[in-house]
């Protein structure tokens, strides 16, 4: 997709709207590039909260929302889409890919500094980005693999050189004078591609072995996982191969790496292309007993649409319990819940207002945690 400019008016209402909210809150859209190469359409802006722009909300603009998780929203959208967000304090300059890496589309960044435009960048999708994005993960890792200052002193070496790297990975965008058009809203789904819900019954005693053996091995209480596949009787067995994360968390492309080829590609194509349909995340939980939180939640369901298991294992290796976290419009209803509260803590005028808000925001979590189900090893 060649974009040669975005219209002024998307820019200055971004800005306008960036401005009036302060507190360094930023706003998002999808934008729309039409036949001639620019970006002349947009959805209706939404404003970013406490972790950002509401993803789940800027999509409701465009796709049902209720039944889907975040990949399956994007798959829904027309090619022709673009995100855009403002950047408050910053110039529009792009220096990280994680953004093209998960939309797989083109990003564009409106840096507001003093109340007005600072400057405009675009970036886009490109097979050596996604690669960037894996190399980033790795380095990220390979720190808690360093047995020596010396060894660390490289790492963040090659850390460092990364991120000079990625001051070439944006470009400016020409801002050009096109006719308003109104906010594009309604379904504009290009295709109704939705994933099945998958029902978790028990985990293969073999994998569960292994990957808890391999976490003991690398230590640290670091996780490690891999993709299972589930079969007809609802028993998740090995996919692939064990892959190694850190202290709790695996890395969405490494994560994939432990079953499909994840050269050059981007984290929404690998998952929606690659990942089987019936696939199910599995990762360890040392010093735990397999019950699991938001962000597991985030990372499984939510966000890629499979199951998550988490293996809980002790200190000596013992397997504690395992659960699952499906697919469920439970889940997706928490989600939504949470991003609107997330907006509310700006409006809240009094103390108790904003307690009331943190208190449920805390039993958000609660409810997620709720959502696990023990499942058997056999």
């Amino acid at each position: 997709m060649r974009i040669k400019g975005i219209a002024r008016y998307i820019v200055d209402s971004m800005v306008k709207r960036t401005s009036e909210l302060s507190q360094g809150r930023n706003v998002g859209c999808f934008g729309f590039v039409d036949e001639q190469g620019y970006i002349s359409a947009c959805s209706e802006m939404v404003d970013g909260g406490l972790s950002g722009i509401p993803l789940r909300i800027l999509l409701s603009k465009l796709v049902d929302i209720k039944h889907n998780s975040l990949l399956e929203c994007l798959e829904q959208l027309p090619a022709n889409t673009v995100f855009i967000s403002t950047r408050p304090g910053k110039t529009g300059l792009i220096t990280e890919v994680s953004g093209v890496d998960f939309f797989n589309m083109p990003i564009v960044n409106i840096g507001v500094k003093n109340q007005g435009l600072a400057g405009v960048g675009i970036i886009f999708p490109e097979a050596g980005y996604f690669n960037l994005a894996t190399h980033a993960e790795e380095l990220n890792l390979a720190t808690l693999t360093t047995r020596t200052m010396e060894e660390e002193k490289e790492i963040l070496r090659q850390n460092n050189e990364l991120g000079l790297r990625y001051l070439e990975v944006g470009r400016s965008l020409e801002v050009v004078d096109l006719p308003e058009a109104p906010p594009v809203n309604g379904n504009l789904a290009k295709k109704d591609w939705t994933l099945p819900r998958l029902k978790v019954q028990s985990l293969s005693k073999e994998l569960a072995d292994a990957l808890v053996a391999e976490s003991m091995e690398i230590g640290q209480g670091r996780e490690v996982a891999m993709l299972g596949l589930l079969t007809e009787d609802g028993t998740v067995l090995p996919h692939g191969k064990i892959v190694h994360g850190g202290i709790g968390y695996v890395p969405a492309r490494l994560l994939a790496s432990s079953g499909v080829d994840i050269s050059g590609k981007s984290l929404k194509t690998i998952y929606s292309e690659f990942v089987p349909e019936n696939a199910v995340i599995v990762h360890t939980h040392p010093g735990g007993t397999g019950v699991m939180h938001i962000g597991d939640a985030h990372a499984g369901p939510g966000t890629w649409g499979r199951p998550i298991i988490a293996i809980g294992h002790d200190k000596d290796g013992s397997i504690q319990g395992a659960t699952v976290i499906e697919v469920t419009d439970q889940l997706f209803e928490l989600a939504d819940e949470d991003e609107i509260l997330n907006l509310q803590f700006f409006t809240a005028k009094t103390p108790e207002e904003e307690a009331q808000i943190r208190n449920r925001k805390f039993g958000i979590a609660q409810d997620y945690t709720g959502l696990c189900k023990t499942i058997e090893i056999r």
